[in-house]
């Protein structure tokens, strides 16, 4: 159970307001009945309106305009979703991730806690890059070296940036408990 009550658009400050119109306006959200409390990290967010339009454009920006195809982009969310056992992060990137490209097997290995076999040299480096920054908070030159050669400088800053990114998103859902939506599978069995 969330250690936040959720808000509803009458119980929101006019910025808190906007923050939840901007989330709800969002294509995935079409589907979502009118006045739902936003879930995710974003229940949390919402009560730092100024905090939540920062990291917004962030996010954005990695997602719509960065320089990380969806594929990778996914493939690292999910890295991330899980060594945090963020379950709302996996269990919305996951099947993202699917649909971007990256092979079924490889996100049910990264669910189970498995390193997975890559097929993609681009999803190996992209993996073992952000796996390890994630788990030892740096990497060593050879993974360093494999990400670089197949990303780039540029698109090795947005992923360290994008690595950031959800790794904030799975403090905020574990800090405040923020469970999945209802009606969303809970991916991991190893988590109460």
């Amino acid at each position: 159970m969330s250690r936040l009550k959720p808000l509803t658009p009458g119980d929101m400050t006019p910025e808190q307001k906007a923050y939840y119109d901007s989330i709800m306006g969002r294509p995935n959200n079409k589907d979502i009945p009118a006045d739902t409390p936003l879930g995710g990290p974003f229940h949390a967010w919402q009560r730092s309106p100024a905090f939540a339009e920062k990291l917004g454009a962030w996010e954005q920006y990695l997602r719509k305009d960065g320089l990380l195809e969806p594929r990778l982009l996914e493939l690292a969310t999910i890295v991330v979703g899980r060594i945090w056992s963020a379950e709302i992060v996996f269990a919305s990137h996951g099947p993202a991730a699917v649909a971007a490209g990256v092979d079924p097997e490889v996100v049910e290995a990264i669910r189970r806690r498995e390193t997975p076999v890559f097929e993609k040299a681009d999803e190996a480096a992209v993996y073992h890059f952000t796996d390890q920054l994630t788990r030892a908070y740096e990497v060593d030159d050879d993974v360093y070296g494999d990400a670089l050669d197949v990303l780039g400088e540029a698109r090795l800053v947005e992923l360290v940036g994008l690595a950031g990114l959800y790794v904030t998103a799975s403090m905020t859902l574990n800090a405040f408990r923020i469970p999945v939506r209802p009606g969303m599978k809970r991916p991991y069995p190893d988590k109460l």
